[in-house]
C-alpha cells in the first residue's frame, strides 16, 4: 500500500484504488483491465466529491436545525463527517482503517460522544466499505450513516447507456412484486409522501431514460427491498453495489450536468417536509446503546 500522508492507495492486478484521509473518502477506482476509471472525479464544476460519508446525519434536516432532549441544534445537510480529518489506524497492503472522534467542536451542534472507524479493503474486482460505530459514553447515541459513491460513464457514452439492475434476492419485496417502493425528496431536499410511487420493473431491470431523474430527484428505496443494483452497459454489470445491511438506498444524478450516477447504502433518509420533532423519532435513526457498537458494510464490484 502506498501512502502520502493524506492518500492512500491499495493496488492489485485488477484495480487500483485511493481512499483519502479527509473524510476518509474513496477517491478513486481505476479498472487497469479495461483502462478507464469508474469512480467520479470530483470536478468542481460539476461535483466536487467523489464518495462522501455521510454522519451523523443522512440528508438534510428540517430548516438546517434539529431537536434532541427539546434543545434544538443546527446540522448541514449530510452532517460533517465528510470535511473532517480521520487519523489512519491500519495501513496494508490490500486494506487501510481511519477514525474519527467527537471533538469539542463537533460536541457544540452534535452533543454525542463517538468513535467512527471507516475500513476499505480490497479483494480482486472488489472493494468493500466497512462501518464501526461505538458508543464510548453510557448515553444513547443517535445516528444516521450512508454511502455515496459516483459512478462515471465510460468515455463516448453518456448517463442513458446505463440500466439499472436489482437484485431482491433476501431483500423484502412485500406488496411491491413488479417493481419497487420508493419515497422522494421535494425540491427543497425534505422527503415528501405525496411523491413516493413504484419503479416498474421488467424482470428487474429498469432503464436510464431521459426524464428518469426529472420529476423524482433521488430515489430512495425503503424497507430492506434491494439486496444489490448494478449499473449495465450493453447489458452488462459495469459495477455492482452490494447493499443488503441497510434499510434504504438512494440513487441520485442531475441528467443536464452530471456524466454520473450515484448508488447510494443508507441507514436513514431526509427528514419530512416539515418535521420538528425530537431527533429519536425520526425515520431512520439508528440508536445505540451505552458501549455498544454497530457495524455495517457495502461492496462495489467492478465488471
Amino acid at each position: 500500500m502506498k501512502q502520502d500522508g493524506t492518500l492512500f492507495t491499495l493496488e492489485n492486478d485488477e484495480l487500483l484504488v485511493t481512499v483519502a484521509r479527509h473524510g476518509a473518502e474513496l477517491t478513486r477506482i481505476y479498472d487497469k483491465k479495461a483502462g478507464r476509471d469508474v469512480l467520479w472525479d470530483a470536478n468542481p464544476a460539476v461535483w466536487n466529491r467523489h464518495s462522501p460519508v455521510l454522519f451523523p446525519f443522512i440528508g438534510k434536516c428540517y430548516e438546517g436545525k434539529y431537536l434532541h432532549n427539546e434543545t434544538e441544534y443546527e446540522m448541514p445537510i449530510h452532517g460533517f463527517a465528510r470535511d473532517m480529518e480521520f487519523q489512519p489506524v491500519l495501513c496494508d497492503i490490500d486494506e487501510c482503517w481511519f477514525s474519527l472522534k467527537d471533538t469539542d467542536e463537533t460536541f457544540k451542534n452534535y452533543p454525542f460522544h463517538f468513535e467512527v472507524e471507516i475500513g476499505h479493503r480490497l479483494e480482486g474486482r472488489t472493494i468493500t466499505v466497512m462501518w464501526k460505530v461505538t458508543n464510548p459514553d453510557s448515553q444513547e447515541l443517535l445516528f444516521m450513516m450512508g454511502g455515496h459513491p459516483a459512478f462515471v460513464v465510460p468515455e463516448g457514452r453518456s448517463i442513458y447507456d446505463y440500466t439499472f439492475e436489482f437484485n431482491r434476492e433476501g431483500g423484502k419485496k412485500g406488496q411491491y412484486q413488479d417493481g419497487l417502493h420508493y419515497l422522494a425528496p421535494n425540491d427543497k431536499g425534505y422527503e415528501a409522501r405525496e411523491l413516493q410511487g413504484t419503479l416498474k420493473l421488467t424482470e428487474g431491470r429498469a432503464p436510464l431514460t431521459k426524464g428518469f431523474f426529472d420529476t423524482v430527484l433521488t430515489y430512495m428505496f425503503d424497507g430492506f427491498q434491494v439486496s444489490s443494483v448494478s449499473l449495465l452497459l450493453d447489458g452488462k454489470p459495469y459495477v455492482t453495489v452490494g447493499c443488503e445491511e441497510f434499510p434504504y438506498l438512494g440513487m441520485w444524478s442531475e441528467e443536464a450536468t452530471h456524466p454520473f450516477v450515484c448508488l447510494e447504502p443508507w441507514s436513514g433518509l431526509c427528514a419530512p417536509e416539515g418535521y420538528i420533532g425530537e431527533l429519536k423519532d425520526r425515520p431512520g435513526v439508528v440508536a445505540l446503546g451505552p458501549w455498544k457498537s454497530w457495524d455495517k458494510s457495502y461492496t462495489i464490484h467492478v465488471g
